[in-house]
């Protein structure tokens, strides 16, 4: 069976932040390292979903061996008294595809009463685990900690100052050299990159799931403004994407002037604080970061280029963004409003002058994020602006766009380059599957379905164990993230349950029903298995976890092995599941699989706010029959 390892550490790290020497010790006492290590001897395992269930949810537990069985029986049992409450045969399924002898997938979705369990199955016994209707309670929330430990300017995890001279224009036909306040925003990853597709993603992500569950009882108001302990009487999640709509601002100063990104490849340098940024761009060390201005032509400042050929892309992001910020903060702050209004129309008209992808540039190395598709940016924030006005012309502009693109491609083609289709998800279909009219609505909801059906058919023709079919390319858990938060939404728009097994699994992926038994979010669920040593500056200086920040996921094997630079630190404590089609591996060595990145932390809050409801609906729905 699985036992639970755990280390006592205690970390002092010595930091100069702003120019003040400070010691920061940090204590880390107790069971910190939850790695559910294996047993000597032991070849079976059951894998769930560590955060629990609610009651009446899709529930399926996965049995692995490196042995063969001809036993499928499962029990689940009542983990305070040991008996059994639920008696099930197990399905078998391809446990080759995880270099294993024997997979089962355990159903037990019929089993509703709040309680606390495990599994059973061929001398195999799972974690304990919940079902209950606040399982998601506070899940999105956890995403946010991770959001301020990315904060570029002021950093409230370090409180300290960074990146404060920011930035210098470049590839600008009359202004480069010019100085250029676009201090804010997010550092992108481990690295201190700012991307606008990223960044501009992640906001309108944060906005969306606001938008769809405007609850002050989810969304807390622990911190404030500056991301500092303390209420300020606005959701958190509300300061968070004031902090990203605000520097969108600022590099969107006029009509005829965007910028892309700041930094490029020449920031990956040695691990450091972003206090302590002291990379050269050719005007001082730590003096100030090239702002790359949108030319919707081929970039790039040394012999790479990058493969643009327009501004839709880009100016869309900010469009959208703009258009749903202004409408959330409307009555919150009319004059910030007006001015994201303002710069919401002018963001279309000029992703409309000049039609076409734009990507990020790089400089020391052929690697950039290559958005190729771009009409699923025109198709959302025109969709954003019908669904805000109702006004009819917004219909025919999104709807032109959105059959352009029925599937976001990586969905239906199972294959990738990394950010090659951007984002992830395509959140303008479901805006126009809410149409008032019937037709473009129902039309909008088959080409959801469309994309779920091609991932859905890919992992049966895998027939995998845990009913992933989305390909294991660099950031695997983006697309989970994607793939889990249509599910819902075409659940929610059509009320059709064909997917609802497929988003569970998906779903539970994250939370460790995946051959290596972790989540997939850093220090969360806080008594499981989930990253605690992930490529992060935090982690390798600090000596602390990056709370709530969502790592890559897994990727290929193939792709694992002909990457440069990796080398683990620790001995491999998931060793015995990495002879499958792809890798993981919790370790600050493994750039590929470990690494926290911004935008896809951000991507999860609509679908854990959505779970959060989805209890206290059900929590409702359950005392009402208690009650008659």
């Amino acid at each position: 069976m699985d036992c639970r390892a755990s280390r006592l550490i205690k970390v002092s790290a010595k930091m100069k932040i702003s120019g003040n020497t400070k010691y920061r010790y940090l204590f880390i006492v107790g069971p910190v390292f939850f790695c559910f290590m294996t047993v000597a001897g032991q070849t079976a395992w059951l894998r769930i979903n560590q955060l629990g269930y609610l009651p009446q949810s899709v529930k399926v537990a996965v049995f692995i061996s490196q042995k063969e069985t001809d036993d499928s029986v499962f029990e689940v049992k009542d983990a305070k008294s040991s008996e059994a409450v639920f008696k099930g045969k197990g399905v078998a399924a391809n446990a080759g595809r995880w270099g294993m002898k024997k997979a089962l997938r355990l159903r037990f979705s019929s089993l509703e009463k709040s309680g606390e369990y495990y599994v059973e199955c061929n001398g195999a016994r799972s974690p304990v685990f919940r079902i209950d209707t606040d399982v998601y309670d506070g899940s999105a929330d956890i995403l946010l900690k991770y959001m301020r430990q990315q904060r570029c300017g002021y950093n409230p995890y370090l409180d300290t100052l960074c990146h404060q001279h920011d930035g210098y224009i470049v590839d600008h036909p009359a202004r480069t050299g010019e100085k250029i306040d676009v201090k804010g925003g997010w550092h992108d990853a481990s690295d201190y990159l700012q991307y606008l597709p990223t960044s501009a993603n992640a906001t309108f992500q944060m906005l969306f799931a606001w938008q769809q569950t405007p609850d002050k009882a989810i969304f807390k108001d622990e911190y404030n403004a500056a991301g500092k302990k303390g209420s300020n009487g606005i959701p958190d999640i509300l300061d968070e994407i004031r902090w990203g709509l605000e520097w969108m601002v600022r590099m969107n100063p006029d009509s005829a002037i965007m910028f892309n990104q700041i930094a490029d490849d020449r920031d990956h340098a040695l691990m450091r604080y972003p206090s302590r940024d002291f990379v050269d761009y050719g005007w001082g060390k730590g003096t100030g970061r090239p702002v790359y201005f949108i030319t919707g032509k081929s970039q790039g400042l040394g012999e790479h280029k990058n493969r643009s050929a327009g501004v839709s892309s880009s100016a869309a992001k900010y469009a959208s963004a703009f258009a749903l910020g202004a409408n959330v903060f409307r009555d919150m702050d009319p004059a910030f409003s007006t001015v994201l209004e303002d710069k919401a129309g002018s963001a279309f008209g000029f992703a409309e002058s000049d039609l076409g992808n734009f990507q990020t540039a790089c400089v020391a190395s052929p690697y950039f994020y290559e958005e190729d598709n771009w009409v699923d940016d025109m198709e959302l924030a025109a969709a954003v602006r019908y669904a805000l006005t109702k006004d009819a012309s917004w219909l025919k502009k999104a709807d032109y766009w959105g059959q352009l693109e029925e599937v976001t491609p990586w969905m239906e083609q199972g294959r990738a380059r990394h950010y090659q289709f951007y984002p992830f998800i395509n959140l303008g279909h479901f805006y126009l599957s809410r149409s008032s009219d019937q037709t473009t609505g129902d039309k909008y909801a088959a080409f959801m379905k469309k994309g779920l059906d091609a991932i859905y058919k890919r992992a049966k023709a895998d027939d995998d164990p845990f009913l992933n079919g989305v390909p294991f390319i660099w950031c695997s858990n983006n697309l989970v993230t994607a793939a889990v938060t249509q599910a819902r939404l075409y659940y929610l728009t059509s009320g059709d349950e064909a997917c609802l097994e497929m988003e569970a699994a998906l779903r539970d992926w994250l939370f460790g029903c995946n051959p290596w038994g972790t989540s997939m979010i850093c220090g969360f669920p806080e008594k499981g298995d989930s990253p605690l040593r992930p490529h992060s500056f935090v982690s390798e200086l600090a000596g602390d976890i990056p709370y709530g920040g969502l790592v890559d996921g897994p990727v290929y094997k193939s792709t694992y092995e002909s990457l440069r630079g990796i080398h683990l630190k620790y001995d491999d404590p998931y060793a015995p599941f990495q002879f499958g089609v792809a890798v993981y591996h919790d370790d600050p060595g493994d750039y590929s699989s470990n690494e926290p990145t911004m935008d896809g932390t951000a991507g999860l809050s609509f679908y854990l706010s959505t779970m959060e409801k989805t209890g206290k609906t059900q929590k409702r729905e359950m005392n009402a029959v208690t009650r008659n």
